[in-house]
């Protein structure tokens, strides 16, 4: 090959070699800014330890090449997260910034007691801070969840005390137990005024008999049916049987 030849050469991998030093110092800095940290924030009455589980996927990674969103998508999944946001920075932190559900109740079935949402969303076992509320028996009906906790408000005004449990009987019926309050009583979600009268006839019971009946039953409107409690034994006098 002559000199004339050689030189045109020579200039084009002068051209190129700012390029390959450009593209090799990139590699270089990719691999030097790693993901090697995660920080979350915002979490108050859940484990942080379950968001960073779901971003641990991208420690190790450069930076360049983590997509802050599918890590959010990643974060959502978790039952107790309402939203959250995630950032990436150069120096190799992702930080990630959680929204809570708030717990309302505690849904109990077959011995298990999870905390719930006001739109009935199960979002982790229950711990000794659970809120007082508890749903039972709405484990094969997680749909009914949502509505019987609305209609928790209207069982305590027409009561007048807090609701500490409501128990599934139907589609439509429900036992609510209020706090302070030894008898259960079943009433319709959707007629919840029928829960005056049955606080009317259980104050009357109470004055005439003394003690509370197993349960009333306001499903009725209009009517309270009263199921007794059973009348105590009669203790056996002494001599009798000998």
């Amino acid at each position: 090959m002559t000199a004339a030849r050689r030189r045109p050469l020579r200039r084009a991998a002068f051209r190129l070699l700012p390029l390959v030093l450009l593209a090799a110092c990139a590699a270089t800095l990719a691999q030097a800014l790693q993901v090697r940290e995660l920080r979350v924030t915002g979490t108050r009455r859940f484990p942080a330890a379950d968001v960073e589980r779901a971003l641990r996927s991208a420690l190790g990674t450069p930076t360049v090449a983590v997509r802050p969103e599918e890590l959010r998508a990643a974060v959502r999944q978790i039952p107790w997260v309402a939203d959250a946001q995630v950032r990436v920075t150069l120096d190799g932190v992702v930080a990630c910034a959680v929204r809570e559900r708030r717990p309302v109740a505690v849904a109990v079935d077959n011995g298990r007691r999870t905390l719930v949402d006001a739109e009935g969303e199960l979002l982790a076992p229950a711990g000794p801070t659970a809120p007082a509320l508890e749903l039972v028996d709405y484990g094969a009906h997680p749909h009914e969840r949502a509505g019987v906790l609305a209609a928790v408000p209207a069982f305590e005004a027409a009561w007048g005390a807090r609701v500490v449990r409501v128990t599934r009987l139907a589609s439509r019926d429900v036992t609510v137990e209020f706090e302070g309050v030894a008898c259960p009583v079943a009433v319709d979600p959707a007629t919840p005024a029928g829960l005056v009268a049955a606080r009317a006839v259980l104050r009357a019971w109470l004055a005439e008999r003394g003690g509370a009946p197993l349960r009333l039953d306001a499903r009725v409107s209009g009517r309270v049916a009263v199921l007794p409690a059973p009348e105590p034994e009669p203790e056996p006098i002494a001599g009798e049987g000998a």
